[in-house]
């Protein structure tokens, strides 16, 4: 046994304890074929008791492939982006594979030339974070699918091929929700989307346009909490406004805090729900009801299918992968659970509630 406190244990080292050759622990580590199962299991059980930890950059000068996979993004300063890259970034370290993140620049010209070094590295795969599919990046995808194994997370159709985070769903289920409390309709306040028809919004339209309620415009906001309160101390004017749904929970917090100020009571005359179950949400008073959805393993889950095809191969050469599409446009391959967290912000509108009392 090789002492951890002296030096770490190698690849010599493990081959020596399996018995076996450096070159057939090498196949294992790759992920080769042609390994009998005997091997296998021996090197396996030396890899766990030596603690053995592959040497990622030796791996990369010898096989000249960097055993990495790259996420690359517009902005990673949103919660969900970054519980995206914090999912992503435990599965491929469980695999042996480091994770590097790359920001693109507004410029058509700067992106062009930070996707171009992207792919001279030569990692893996690449992870596209592009939840609001509005940016230069998203026209990028296909240009990056064509030169490495590809995985985009956005808000889009499962049956695209794509790993979406299941926003329509959930912002039909919010929506459904507040009319299911006795609200006549539900305003929206929407976050930057390009229109796309798998979003939180267009959930939030369908479930309005299913009730026969009537459709209001939906308010655009930015990713900026301080316009949301502008936005709040507007409609707390209107008094047919008793239910909105708000982007994300710090655009909820912020359409809150303006119907505070305003002199609104919040679920009393006007219930706000948010999306994504951001933390902050059970610390503001009142605490925000919305659809939680598990980011981490939806990162875990692009990892998986840039990493762990059948045959043993990292990806799939061609370029995104998609699973197997439901009569509703979701993969059930790839369904991750969600659900609605309902806290002190929502309540029957304030005739209801009168009329109850």
């Amino acid at each position: 046994m090789v002492n951890a406190q002296q030096r770490m244990p190698s690849i010599k080292d493990v081959a020596r304890q399996a018995g076996v050759s450096v070159t057939t622990v090498s196949r294992y580590l790759n992920g080769g074929p042609h390994l009998s199962e005997q091997k296998r299991l021996a090197i396996a059980k030396a890899v766990e008791e030596l603690n053995y930890r592959p040497n990622t950059i030796a791996r990369a000068l010898v096989s000249s492939e960097f055993q990495s996979i790259a996420v690359i993004a517009t902005d990673i300063s949103l919660y969900g982006t970054m519980q995206l890259v914090q999912g992503i970034e435990q599965a491929a370290r469980q695999r042996g594979y480091l994770v590097t993140v790359t920001l693109v620049g507004n410029g058509r010209g700067n992106v062009r030339e930070t996707v171009d070094q992207l792919i001279r590295n030569r990692p893996i795969g690449c992870v596209i974070l592009d939840i609001e599919r509005s940016s230069l990046l998203h026209s990028f995808a296909g240009y990056i699918a064509k030169a490495l194994p590809t995985v985009i997370v956005d808000e889009t159709d499962r049956t695209q091929g794509n790993l979406p985070i299941g926003a329509y769903h959930g912002g039909y289920q919010v929506t459904q929700y507040l009319l299911r409390l006795g609200h006549k309709t539900v305003y929206h306040v929407a976050i930057p989307e390009n229109g796309n028809t798998y979003t939180r919004s267009f959930g939030w339209r369908k479930a309005l346009e299913e009730a026969g309620a009537v459709v209001p415009s939906p308010i655009p906001c930015s990713w900026d909490p301080r316009e949301a309160e502008q936005i709040g101390r507007y409609l707390s004017s209107y008094l047919e406004v008793t239910a909105i749904f708000a982007g994300n929970d710090e655009i909820a917090a912020g359409v809150i805090r303006g119907l505070l100020l305003e002199g609104k009571r919040v679920p009393a005359d006007v219930s706000v729900a948010g999306f994504d179950d951001n933390p902050i949400g059970e610390l503001t008073v009142p605490s925000i009801t919305t659809w939680r959805q598990d980011f981490q393993e939806i990162g875990a889950r692009a990892v998986s299918r840039l990493a762990d095809e059948p045959d043993g191969k990292p990806g799939d050469k061609s370029g995104v992968s998609g699973g197997r599409a439901s009569s509703e446009g979701c993969t059930v391959d790839d369904e991750v659970p969600a659900r609605l967290i309902i806290r002190e912000s929502t309540a029957p509108p304030p005739s209801l509630a009168a009329a109850e009392g």
